[in-house]
């Protein structure tokens, strides 16, 4: 028996008047089963495609779904797609036929698919999906939201002379250069672990500067695990606590452009506060003291007037103040106190804006209410304006991850 396993792209199953990768492999291949591997995102198309797969003439495939649906968050994460994909392919290993197809979904599961293919001892065929145009994607909108009968009505390959699109991954160049396309989309992503495993999995030794590129993807994966700080930022002409904030910023910038909006919501109100608490020990001195264990406390007895303002702030909420170490409320109030019209203020009101979202996500295990993803948003800008007003960091330096990448990808 001749089986597809797939995923489900957002390019499936039809686009531009053409078939998208899965339908197109099964027009070509005409396979008896075909097993799909959904994620939550494209489970809700699972009924178009069904159809359209079932339009081709004198075909009648049998149509599973299985790998359960894949949670959205998980798709991006190479190492769980690679489990996902060999457990599934494992299941119908045997004197069946297994075809892959290496073009739907994002990244991490068309590496995953690859990687099957070129390092496991399945007896399996990965194949490649060319654009029509024989180019990329880019620019053509999706046709998600179509009437799917008129989809395969339009739709160009639907008839006896359309042009087979399909490759074989069949040889060691090709390998190379679909697994440069895919490290390339991992770089792009800043999945600079998922890049490291896909190219220590190929085991790719024709690559002209594999050392090298070894050598910065393992460095700057080692350097974002435990929160360090990239080389280059550490010899930068800077202050220790400007490299500290701006390694701070580029990370929730780059986790904001992967959409980890939980980590932007625990990560941003620590900047601001390290940020505060740095401009008003350099501008206001002894307004903050710090006990044993290093947490910074309001110097009450040279500033009994603040602690007075806290107390009557506690009572006009029906509250007791109690005077415990500073946190962002208290850094706002102590520069409300002696700089009430900073232009800074405007910023921060936007980093306090979310506290109370980002105390139910840290502290509640709350999941994140997509509804406030605008204030999140506003809250990384506001959070590179006070550090653009605090410290002297230039513009060159919010590019770094961006450079990086070009830097690694130069390395292909």
């Amino acid at each position: 028996m001749k089986i597809l396993i797939s995923a489900v792209g957002d390019t499936d199953p039809i686009r531009n008047f053409h078939d998208g990768p899965l339908l197109h492999i099964v027009r070509v291949y005409r396979p008896e089963k075909i097993v799909l591997v959904h994620s939550e995102r494209s489970l809700t198309k699972h009924d178009k495609l069904v159809k359209a797969l079932k339009s081709i003439k004198d075909y009648s495939p049998e149509i599973i779904q299985d790998g359960g649906v894949l949670p959205d968050e998980q798709v991006a994460i190479f190492d769980k797609m690679y489990d996902t994909v060999s457990s599934i392919v494992k299941k119908y290993i045997s004197d069946d036929e297994i075809i892959l197809n290496i073009s739907s979904a994002t990244p991490q599961i068309i590496s995953a698919m690859f990687a099957v293919n070129r390092i496991s001892d399945f007896n399996v065929t990965a194949v490649q999906v060319m654009t029509p145009q024989q180019k990329s994607n880019e620019g053509l909108r999706h046709d998600n939201q179509e009437d799917i009968d008129t989809l395969i009505e339009t739709n160009l390959d639907n008839q006896s002379d359309y042009e087979n699109r399909t490759l074989k991954d069949t040889g060691s160049k090709f390998s190379q250069d679909l697994t440069k396309r895919n490290l390339k989309a991992l770089i792009d992503n800043y999945d600079y672990q998922g890049a490291l495993e896909l190219l220590e999995k190929q085991k790719q030794k024709s690559f002209p500067n594999i050392k090298e590129l070894r050598k910065k993807l393992t460095e700057i994966s080692d350097t974002i695990k435990i929160q360090g700080m990239p080389d280059k930022i550490v010899k930068a002409n800077l202050s220790t606590q400007a490299k500290s904030a701006l390694n701070s910023y580029l990370n929730i910038d780059r986790n904001h452009k992967q959409g980890n909006i939980a980590e932007v919501l625990i990560r941003v109100k620590s900047l601001v506060e390290f940020i505060l608490e740095n401009y008003l020990n350099n501008h206001f001195l002894d307004v903050i003291t710090y006990k044993e264990d290093g947490k910074p406390f309001l110097n009450a007895s040279k500033y009994p007037e603040i602690l007075e303002k806290f107390q009557e702030d506690a009572k006009m909420r029906c509250q007791e103040y109690h005077s415990g170490y500073l946190s962002l409320p208290a850094y706002i109030g102590i520069l409300k106190f002696f700089e009430p019209n900073h232009d800074l203020l405007k910023h921060i009101y936007k980093i306090q804006e979310i506290n109370q979202v980002r105390n139910q996500v840290a502290h509640s295990l709350q999941a994140f209410d997509r509804k406030n993803l605008k204030k999140v948003s506003s809250a990384v800008f506001a959070s590179k304006q006070i550090l653009l007003a605090s410290f002297d960091i230039d513009n060159h330096w919010f590019s770094f991850y961006e450079d990086l990448n070009q830097e690694i990808k130069k390395l292909l």
